[in-house]
C-alpha cells in the first residue's frame, strides 16, 4: 500500500483517501444490516384481540383486482374482527364496479375519491380509507397483489406491546420478460435491506404491498397530513413518521404472511426515479449517510477514467472493488437464504456491475426531477 501511495500524484491522492474512507463506512453499514438480518424479532405477545381494517388501493386494475379479492376472500382470520375497504382511485375501466360484486361475498366496503386533500393521490385514497375504517390494525396492499391465506392471521400475531408497525415480505413475482429478473431481484434487495435494517432498529426500507400498522401509530405520525405534499412514499414516510415517534418497527420473516405480485415491465424508468426520490425526505441522519454511499458510487463510476490518468491508483482501486462485491455478496446470499431467493443470486454478478452506473443515475433524477404520480 505504501508503494502504490508513493506513486500518487498530489491531484490523485485527495481521490485515493475519499475512496477508502467512504468505502469503509460502505462496509460497515452493510454489515450491520446483514447482522439484522439475523436477528428476528420476539415481541413480547399483545394479548388483545385486535380488529383488522385491509386497506386496498386500485387505479385502473380492473383486470387484477379480481385474484386480489379472491386472496382477501380465502384469509383465516375471522371474518367477524375484519373489515376490508377498496378505494377506487378515479377508476376508468370498470374497476369500482367489479369490487362492487363482491360485497356480498366479504366484508367489503368500496369508496369513491371524488376530491383530494393532497398533493400524492395515493395518499388521497389512503387517508380516504383511514377515515372510514374501524380496526385497530390497518393492514396495506395493493389491487395487483395476491396474499396468502395466512396473511392477516401471521401479520396480526407479529405485533407485540409496543410494535407500531410490521413490515411484511413483498416479492415479485417473474411474468417472464427478458429483464424482468432483474426487478425481482430487485424487490429481494429492498426486502433485504426491511428486514435487515429493522433488524438492528434503524428501518430503512417497507414496501405498501405489504405493510401493517397500528391507529394508535398512525395518528401519533400525524397521518398522511405531515407527508401529504411529497408524490411517492406512502410507505417507507408513514413507517419511518411511526418509528420517530417512540414506536418499534418489526419485520415479519414468516412465509405465509408474504404478498405476491407481477413485475410490470411498463414506465419501469419513471418507477424507478419515483422509488429513488423518497431518499431526499428521510431525515438529517438518514439522508446524510445516503449522500455519502453515493459519493463512494460515483467515486467508482468514474474510477476508469481516474485510473487511466493515474495508474498508481489502480493497486488500491481493485481491492477496493474486491470489497464492496464480497460484502454486496454476502449481504445478499444470506438475504436469499433467509427470504427464498437462492435461485435469483446467479443475476448477481450483472446487478452488481449494474448497480454503481444505476445509483449514480437514479438517484440524481429522483432528487432532481418532477415526479408524478398516475
Amino acid at each position: 500500500m505504501s508503494g502504490s501511495v508513493d506513486l500518487l500524484s498530489a491531484e490523485a491522492f485527495p481521490y485515493v483517501v475519499l475512496l477508502v474512507g467512504l468505502g469503509t463506512l460502505y462496509t460497515l453499514i452493510t454489515g450491520a444490516i446483514t447482522f439484522g438480518l439475523s436477528r428476528r424479532t420476539r415481541p413480547k405477545p399483545d394479548n388483545s384481540f385486535p380488529s383488522v381494517t385491509v386497506v386496498v388501493c386500485a387505479h385502473n386494475e380492473a383486470d387484477r383486482i379480481g385474484p386480489c379479492l379472491e386472496a382477501l376472500s380465502s384469509q383465516t382470520f375471522d371474518d367477524s374482527r375484519r373489515q376490508i375497504i377498496l378505494v377506487d382511485d378515479r377508476s376508468t375501466d370498470g374497476t369500482g364496479d367489479i369490487a362492487r360484486s363482491w360485497t356480498d361475498r366479504l366484508p367489503l366496503t368500496v369508496l369513491e375519491v371524488e376530491e383530494g386533500m393532497l398533493a400524492c393521490p395515493k395518499k388521497n385514497a389512503l387517508a380516504l380509507a383511514l377515515e372510514a375504517s374501524t380496526g385497530d390494525l390497518i393492514l396495506m396492499t395493493d389491487a395487483d397483489c395476491t396474499p396468502g391465506p395466512g396473511w392477516v392471521t401471521s401479520t396480526v400475531a407479529a405485533f407485540g406491546e409496543g410494535t407500531g408497525a410490521v413490515i411484511g415480505s413483498a416479492p415479485l413475482t417473474d411474468t417472464g420478460g427478458r429483464w424482468t429478473p432483474l426487478f425481482v431481484f430487485q424487490s429481494m434487495l429492498v426486502n433485504a435491506l426491511a428486514a435487515g435494517s429493522a433488524g438492528i432498529g434503524f428501518p430503512l426500507a417497507c414496501s405498501g404491498r405489504n405493510l401493517a400498522y397500528r391507529r394508535e401509530a398512525y395518528l401519533d405520525a400525524g397521518g398522511y397530513a405531515p407527508i401529504g405534499h411529497i408524490v411517492g412514499g406512502d410507505d417507507v414516510l408513514l413507517m419511518r413518521r411511526i418509528r420517530a415517534a417512540g414506536w418499534h418497527i418489526d419485520y415479519n420473516h414468516d412465509p405465509d404472511a408474504a404478498v405476491t405480485s407481477p413485475v410490470h415491465s411498463d414506465r419501469q424508468w419513471q418507477r424507478q426515479i419515483r422509488y429513488q426520490s423518497k431518499a431526499r425526505h428521510y431525515g438529517g441522519r438518514v439522508l446524510s449517510l445516503a449522500i455519502l454511499v453515493y459519493i463512494f458510487h460515483l467515486l467508482l463510476l468514474v474510477s476508469p477514467v481516474v485510473g487511466a490518468l493515474e495508474p498508481g491508483i489502480l493497486p488500491i482501486l481493485w481491492p477496493m472493488v474486491i470489497v464492496k462485491a464480497t460484502v454486496d455478496g454476502v449481504f445478499l446470499w444470506r438475504a436469499a437464504r433467509r427470504l427464498g431467493y437462492r435461485k435469483m443470486m446467479r443475476w448477481f454478478p450483472l446487478v452488481e456491475i449494474l448497480t454503481v452506473p444505476y445509483v449514480t443515475v437514479f438517484c440524481a433524477l429522483g432528487t432532481l426531477r418532477p415526479i408524478s404520480w398516475n
